[in-house]
């Protein structure tokens, strides 16, 4: 465990969670020192912020040969490999990262929720799960509220229900989860990790700390988080939504079943497609292993509205549904977005992010034709040879028409870039509400709006 009173700190980065733990830290340990490399507004406000708390603040660059502290505390966009890292960790100094910190200090519980694709969809409907069961609670982590800002707010008999990246796990020394989720494991933040075994070990060590008692949800479908329930202590609950697996959550005909015995109707699952149903099985398993009470979860599912640009359908215009999945940042999470969906004009691209592409192809069918825009575009033209037709834009203005074009009378236009939005845009917000404007910028004649039509991909 960590002893702050009398410890020097630096924090490593002044963004959300660094200026929380800097914050945070200031009246129990002995000197605090931030650095962060950036300068902007943001960091000039949460400096002098940290000043009038006599906290010591550099920013516009690392001072190497300054790193004299007990405790290193890194930011989680802070790459391992960064130079400010690697020369603390050439000078021998303790290195954790702020959800670490935040375990520390904390004396609740954690349900943690990891995966390439669909964190922060299974956190909320969790959390919405455990506020209905009126148990002392909120979202935290990689969700928007700091871990170390979450632990200071639920007390002792309380829980979290914690979005956990890769970049936070790389830091842990003793973090534990009571429940763990592992939904899935695929390339993605390779050129942060340096390559996909070390992305899946950072992934693997949510349920490094766990013991016996604890529980492990994992998908079953999905390979490398299969082979993190075989190396674990803990307790392994498989999860599927393609079967009901023995000892764990599943679907069994129209039924969400758990050990055998149901506990919800497929109709009252309230996440649209393939990834809603996979996220829901397991936020339930979740909320399941921790001991709450079947009707509690079913009000939650009921009630719990799908996140923005994540399978939002916008509009139904002259026969054609248009779906806002901006946040498929990956093409994991492209594939995983045309699954039960039929005669599918695709808009795609952007930043790689290093990423192979290839596997994209895999989408037609039913993707019938695609639009490519952003950096990724040629790529993607060569991807989709001889599967797709493959028209180029240089907007989302342009790709929404065009899409529009190719689709007629049926089917879907689908924004699911399986890219990163930097190359165009600040965020996959952003982008998703481009994608917003552009649709409802067309011919609205035969609109239908979805709260009027059907919820899209209900099964």
């Amino acid at each position: 465990m960590i002893e702050l009173a009398g410890t020097r700190v630096i924090v490593i980065g002044l963004g959300v969670s660094g200026y929380s733990a800097a914050r945070i830290l200031a009246p129990v340990a002995a000197n605090v020192r931030v650095s962060e490399e950036r300068a902007g507004p943001d960091v000039t406000e949460r400096a002098a912020a940290l000043r009038a708390l006599a906290v010591e603040v550099e920013i516009g660059g690392h001072d190497l040969s300054a790193l004299d502290a007990d405790l290193v505390v890194v930011s989680p966009g802070v790459s391992p490999d960064a130079p400010v890292v690697r020369a603390a960790r050439e000078k021998g100094l303790r290195i954790i990262g702020e959800i670490e910190l935040a375990f520390q200090l904390a004396s609740c519980d954690f349900l943690a929720v990891t995966g390439t694709n669909g964190k922060t969809t299974t956190t909320s409907l969790l959390a919405a799960m455990l506020r209905e069961s009126n148990i002392p609670s909120t979202a935290a982590g990689n969700i928007g509220l700091p871990l170390i800002e979450a632990v200071q707010r639920v007390g002792r008999g309380g829980a979290i229900a914690l979005e956990v990246s890769s970049f936070q796990l790389a830091t842990i020394e003793d973090f534990r989860a009571k429940v763990a989720v592992v939904l899935n494991v695929a390339e993605d933040h390779t050129d942060w990790h340096g390559g996909l075994e070390r992305y899946a070990a950072a992934k693997a060590r949510i349920t490094e700390n766990q013991r016996p008692e604890d529980s492990l949800l994992f998908n079953r479908e999905d390979e490398r988080a299969l082979a993190m329930s075989q190396a674990t202590r803990a307790r392994v609950v498989p999860f599927s939504s393609r079967g009901a697996p023995p000892g764990g959550i599943g679907v069994d005909g129209c039924s969400v079943v758990w050990r055998g015995e149901p506990v919800l109707h497929m109709d009252d699952l309230s996440m649209p497609g393939q990834a809603g149903i996979d996220n829901t099985i397991a936020a339930v398993g979740a909320a399941l292993e921790y001991g709450l009470d079947h009707e509690v979860i079913a009000r939650a599912v009921k009630a719990f509205e799908p996140l923005p640009h994540r399978m939002q359908t916008i509009a139904e215009i002259a026969g054609v549904t248009y779906i806002n999945d901006s946040k498929a940042t990956n093409p994991h999470a492209t594939l995983a977005a045309v699954r039960g969906l039929t005669d599918v004009v695709l808009i795609a691209g952007g930043r790689s992010k290093g990423m192979d592409l290839a596997s994209l192809a895999g989408t037609a069918p039913p993707v019938r034709s695609v639009i490519a825009l952003g950096e990724a575009r040629d790529e993607l033209r060569d991807v989709f040879a001889e599967r797709a037709p493959v028209t180029l834009a240089d907007s989302m203005t342009e790709a929404v028409k065009l899409a529009a074009e190719a689709a007629g009378d049926k089917g879907s236009v689908l924004l699911s870039p399986g890219c990163a939005s930097l190359d165009m845009y600040r965020s996959y917000a952003e982008r998703g509400q481009d994608f917003t404007r552009a649709v409802l910028s067309l011919d609205h004649s035969g609109t239908r709006r979805p709260e009027e039509g059907r919820e899209h991909g209900k099964p």
